[in-house]
């Protein structure tokens, strides 16, 4: 397949889906890094009142729910830090044809931990100041009247391919920022600085992997939901005879099929993101686009930190 714009993204997809399927304690870490940033949940009709009472009734039960899904929320959201460092470095040396592990790509998320953590939080301020500056004359014009209603839709039309074009630039940045974070041992405003400047040179090429990475969804949906069909057949039988028994069998099964899914996908979309990355440093470096950073520029010391493996 002939490269497009310097890149041969066929190649780089099936180069990440060899790596994952090589290297598949990776799953682990796609797991946490792609598939734990929320759940939604649906609530049948008259569950919400009987539960309002029941907490009502049992404050002490109410506060030890709250105290676990903080808790739980925590975890998750430290294991995603650490899985996203993990999967960067892991991916990156299997591409170079090195010997990783789950150690290694453990120590790595570690050593990332907080600077990584630096990048999300300048991120979503980033996202919380944009979002308002929006919003507000939205909602200001909301308390106009009928007049204000459409003046409020109008002025949501003007903003809404801004507002879209920055959330994709805001994601592009920080995934390069993430990788320069991991790969380049930058710090977080060196890191922020140098992912934004890759997706300036390289907007279009960014917006074409997404579009990639979009199809890839869809063809891992399709997939997903197709393996889970053939996987209720048996079940659906046994559930003829017995419910209970078809339910007790089945639900852990298709729970485990989702959750080794997300994980290879999750670590299959990262392998991607961090071979375009090598690539667009490969391209920035032959077209004498200006080092940013420490790595190339011998900049400031890592910012917010560096936690040492050997030490943490």
């Amino acid at each position: 397949m002939t490269p497009a714009a310097g890149i041969d993204y066929w190649s780089i997809v099936t180069r990440s889906l060899r790596i994952i399927w090589k290297h598949k304690f990776l799953w682990f870490f796609g797991f946490f890094a792609a598939g734990s940033s929320g759940s939604s949940f649906r609530w049948v009709e008259d569950a919400g009142p009987r539960l309002r009472d029941f907490f009502f009734a049992n404050p002490a039960v109410l506060v030890l729910v709250i105290v676990g899904l903080v808790i739980v929320w925590l975890v998750m959201f430290v294991m995603n830090l650490i899985s996203t460092g993990a999967l960067v470095a892991a991916t990156h040396e299997a591409s170079q044809g090195r010997r990783v592990t789950f150690g290694y790509g453990w120590r790595e998320g570690l050593k990332a931990f907080w600077r990584l953590l630096g990048v999300v939080v300048l991120a979503i301020v980033a996202f919380l100041f944009v979002t308002a500056v929006c919003a507000i004359p939205i909602v200001l014009a909301l308390f106009g009247g009928d007049s204000g209603i459409v003046i409020a839709i109008v002025i949501g039309a003007i903003l809404f391919f801004p507002y879209l074009a920055f959330l994709f630039l805001l994601a592009f940045t920080v995934t390069y920022a993430e990788r320069e974070v991991v790969l380049g041992r930058a710090g977080v405003f060196d890191a922020i600085h140098t992912g934004w400047g890759m997706t300036k040179r390289h907007v279009w090429r960014s917006l074409l992997v997404w579009l990639i990475m979009l199809g890839s969804g869809l063809v891992f949906g399709i997939g997903l939901v197709l393996v889970l069909l053939i996987l209720a057949v048996p079940f659906i039988l046994i559930g003829l005879a017995n419910v209970f028994a078809a339910l007790v069998l089945g639900i852990p099964i298709g729970v485990i099929v989702v959750v080794v899914a997300s994980g290879a996908f999750g670590s299959y979309a990262y392998s991607v993101w961090t071979l375009i990355y090598d690539e667009l440093k490969r391209i920035d470096g032959a077209s004498g686009a200006p080092a940013e950073g420490p790595a190339g520029a011998g900049g400031p010391p890592a910012a917010w930190g560096e936690v040492d493996a050997s030490g943490a």
